[in-house]
């Protein structure tokens, strides 16, 4: 009965308590609330990103992943055949830079102006743009074949596709070749009507590509692929780009747009760092429509340099710009061992397209054969923006609220996020700290909560007025815990859902995170929560244990408990002042030899 009276009183003091805090504390969180909110709207209004979805699949990138992201109105820098020449086999990491809109530029001889109007008819595009993962199903749920004829032989389909010949992709997507004249596209050809409208299309390009640049298909270094696609008004349009082998380029015989060429990259300004662009997309076609046109034996010792300088480097330095850890590079180099002398075939192809197309891109993306090329994993090629004194000031008081603990996290985000991008390998290992410690704080928020609830149920404790310090110091300690071990739970899920094998979902999540007024230290400030509600906590507890002991104690034992927590604060403050490179002893040195060579001054001037 004892028990369930001392439950209850608990109860009601709990229940005062609360009313108590939401009366003092609601007029200063709306304050505060409607602060941060006008503040997120002026931002907002000055620098808005909206997500720009591509016509092609979502691919997960081994080493990062970077989503493109284009204002409502952008500048469109218009993309010429670039010149002729071998990419250099170089190895950079596969480190994409975020933006905001297109780069401008001076050096390209041409003027800046938006979107260029396309033909009527046709309409160049990218293999990146290619619906090949976005086809809408088709197939019902139904039993349309019951018995399979007695000696049946033969499983091939009679349709007729005329010239064009059906070829299956390695990885099953069914796509037409004309081996004749060197055509691929992935629009079915069986259609007779399809590939009677498709045929005039061809024509035409065929006919102007002769016209502009005085090539033809048949000499087999020229390849076109074409895609029969409608506009919101349900027209026909005819998509096509065209593959130059020799110089691992494509071109087009109208102008286009980089938005899907850049990839929202920066400050692009050089034909020969656009070129790495182009031949990224090159390989992603090489990849897509696998054929016997690039050489495989040379692109096998290509890529098993690369690979082979980049195991080089993940092994003798941590600042590797690296796209793949070196568990990843072994096993792409026993793959390659794997191959042999005879790597004529698509499936051969395609492997060996996949990695070069993942190489070249980091070239773009680290502006290989510039000046001001990244070559470490840590380098950032951007200006840092001057920021106000009022969020400086702003970030320095939270970053003392939460005991220091945005600053550490934000050390740790810059190596994982430079220029608004995702090193891959850093970032599996950033997320396995991060669980490391968030599940380490849930263990010691447990045992915290438990031991508040334990010491409000002292009777000492439990027999006091309810606003006493002990009993609202306890409250308020008991809450920071709880709000700890909350959002160490929610965090550790968020970091299962964006964390190791999901890079390009994180590059989303950090991108809608730091998008807000702090950038990126408010995903550190969100990251530092656990660790700092958790010292609150123990802050508050602290507090309400030395008031409950020094206040009612005899003066003997308030003498050697007040001795002995001045120590134990001594040592405590000596040990986290070193831990954050803050010595007081060099300084105090310091102090008392400048203060010494002061005296001296003073006592040689006396007459």
């Amino acid at each position: 009965m004892s028990r369930m009276h001392k439950v209850g009183g608990l109860a009601n003091r709990l229940r005062v308590f609360l009313k108590a805090l939401t009366r003092y504390v609601a007029f200063p969180l709306r304050l505060v609330h409607r602060l941060f909110h006008a503040l997120l709207q002026l931002y907002s209004r000055s620098c808005q990103f909206l997500p720009v979805q591509r016509d092609g699949r979502v691919e997960r990138v081994t080493g990062s992943f970077q989503p493109s992201l284009l204002p409502s109105k952008t500048v469109q820098l218009q993309v010429p055949p670039p010149s002729s020449g071998s990419a250099a086999n170089s190895f950079v990491s596969l480190l994409p830079v975020h933006t905001q809109a297109l780069p401008t530029s001076t050096n390209l001889g041409q003027q800046l102006h938006p979107a260029p109007s396309v033909h009527s008819v046709f309409r160049p595009f990218t293999p990146s743009q290619v619906m090949r993962y976005k086809k809408t199903p088709q197939i019902k749920r139904e039993v349309k074949l019951v018995n399979i004829p007695a000696g049946k032989r033969d499983y091939s389909d009679k349709e007729d596709s005329g010239t064009w010949r059906a070829c299956v992709h390695p990885e099953g997507a069914l796509y037409f070749h004309d081996t004749d004249r060197g055509i691929y596209t992935d629009s079915d050809m069986r259609d007779g009507e399809r590939r009677s409208s498709m045929t005039l299309c061809i024509e035409k390009l065929l006919a102007q590509l002769t016209h502009q640049c005085g090539l033809q298909l048949c000499s087999g270094d020229i390849e076109l692929v074409v895609e029969l696609t409608r506009n919101r008004n349900k027209d026909k349009v005819y998509r096509y780009y065209f593959v130059d082998h020799p110089k691992r380029l494509l071109f087009w015989l109208d102008e286009i747009s980089t938005k899907w060429i850049f990839d929202g990259v920066l400050g692009v300004e050089k034909w020969s760092h656009i070129k790495y662009a182009i031949q990224h997309q090159y390989w992603q076609h090489c990849e897509m429509y696998p054929s016997d046109r690039p050489p495989g034996a040379q692109l096998l010792k290509e890529l098993k340099e690369v690979v082979v300088h980049a195991s080089a480097e993940i092994i003798t330095t941590d600042l590797s710009l690296s796209p793949f850890d070196g568990d990843e590079l072994s096993k792409i180099l026993d793959l390659i061992d794997r191959f042999g002398d005879n790597v004529q075939g698509t499936h051969y192809t395609c492997v060996i397209a996949r990695f070069m197309r993942y190489f070249t891109r980091a070239q773009f993306f680290n502006f290989c054969g510039l000046r001001e090329a990244r070559l470490d994993a840590d380098q950032s090629l951007f200006v840092k923006e001057k920021k106000s004194k009022f969020m400086v000031a702003l970030s320095w008081a939270i970053n003392v609220a939460l005991f220091d603990a945005p600053r550490s996290h934000m050390e740790e985000l810059r190596r994982v996020w430079v220029d608004r991008s995702i090193n891959s390998p850093r970032w599996k290992n950033f997320n396995t700290k991060l669980s490391s410690e968030w599940s380490g704080i849930t263990m010691y928020s447990t045992v915290m909560v438990a031991v508040d609830v334990s010491f409000l149920a002292v009777p000492s404790v439990n027999s006091q007025d309810t606003s006493s310090v002990t009993v609202i110091t306890s409250y308020i300690s008991l809450f920071c815990i709880v709000g700890s071990l909350v959002v160490s739970l929610f965090l550790t899920r968020q970091n299962q859902l964006h964390g190791q094998e999901f890079a390009d979902t994180a590059v989303i999540f950090l991108t809608r995170v730091t998008g807000s007024v702090f950038g990126t230290k408010s995903l550190a400030m969100v990251h530092g929560l656990p660790y700092a509600m958790l010292l609150w906590g123990m802050v508050y507890f602290v507090i309400a244990f030395s008031y409950q002991v020094f206040t009612s104690t005899p003066v003997i034992t308030l003498a050697t408990t007040g001795s002995a927590c001045g120590v134990v604060a001594l040592f405590t403050l000596w040990l986290v002042s070193a831990a954050r490179d803050f010595h007081i002893l060099p300084l105090f040195q310091a102090w008392l030899e400048g203060f010494k060579d002061k005296c001296r001054k003073l006592h040689r001037t006396r007459p």
